[in-house]
């Protein structure tokens, strides 16, 4: 047991990363940050949504929710296109 949590510790732990100099850990963290809004940027305008959603992404506890809200959303490629309203005057 204590192998597995020796394991995780320097997977997840901050081990790796103090071993990098300071450039290294910013860069890491810079290109973590471009591929997720560019992945989620992505999404969004396959649901014809604004990219610009993609930036609530960088809060932790507002990426729950907004995550939450893209779920749920109507995307058009999937529920087909909106029936036509007709306005009767």
């Amino acid at each position: 047991m204590s192998d597995i949590l020796e394991f995780l510790s320097t997977i997840y732990g901050p081990g790796w990363m103090t071993m990098l100099p300071h450039w290294g850990t910013n860069l890491v963290i810079g290109i973590y940050i471009v591929l997720l809004m560019s992945f989620a940027a992505y999404a969004l305008v396959k649901a014809r949504v604004t990219p610009l959603w993609s930036i609530l992404l960088l809060v932790p506890p507002v990426a729950v929710v907004v995550i939450w809200a893209i779920a749920f959303i109507r995307w058009p490629r999937l529920d087909g296109p909106r029936p036509h309203i007709v306005h009767r005057g």
